[in-house]
């Protein structure tokens, strides 16, 4: 498939130039950043939320983020929460399960920016498979997202354990 057809449609509208970048078959955007040698927080990860009134949120963070529902609560003024995989099947007909791009106008919805994707020369997002991802200029990025709200919606980092939880690999015997 390479680039979801709504997503290719969006861009020709938009007049978006994008570079494609192939790499081996992966599962997460933090997985494609790794697998295709991308700085992960420059790749833009979609997450989809739906708050109790049934209106639905793209929320883009750095891959190597998770969202965290508590910040994005408090700047939104909702309750959001993550979208079943039913219902994304609806929202993204043309993309694989977990490679959704992280485009919220093509498809209709509504989206918040994590500002950390705000100051990169370049923003990669998922282009609908899992084999594909599209290099976007920042500045054309930043023109694409500029009237949709932003903040510091990430959490923790992905991926990564924290010092306090890592265990030597050592015994100190005296």
């Amino acid at each position: 498939m390479a680039v979801a057809i709504t997503l290719n449609q969006f861009f020709a509208k938009q007049h978006i130039d994008y570079e494609l970048i192939k790499h081996r078959p992966t599962e997460t955007a933090l997985d494609s950043s790794k697998s295709a040698r991308l700085p992960p927080e420059q790749v833009a990860k979609a997450v989809i939320l739906e708050d109790t009134d049934g209106n639905f949120l793209m929320a883009s963070v750095p891959a190597r983020r998770s969202v965290s529902l508590n910040r994005l609560n408090t700047l939104t003024d909702s309750q959001y929460k993550l979208v079943n995989e039913t219902r994304l099947k609806e929202l993204f007909p043309d993309c694989k399960k977990g490679a959704i791009p992280s485009v919220g106008k093509a498809y209709n919805l509504k989206m918040m920016v994590d500002d950390e994707l705000l100051s990169s020369p370049y923003v990669y997002i998922e282009a609908g498979d899992h084999q594909h991802m599209v290099k976007i200029n920042g500045n054309e990025y930043r023109q694409l997202v500029a009237n949709m709200p932003h903040g510091e919606i990430h959490g923790g980092l992905l991926g990564f354990r924290h010092f306090r939880d890592r265990k030597p690999s050592w015994k100190w015997i005296p």
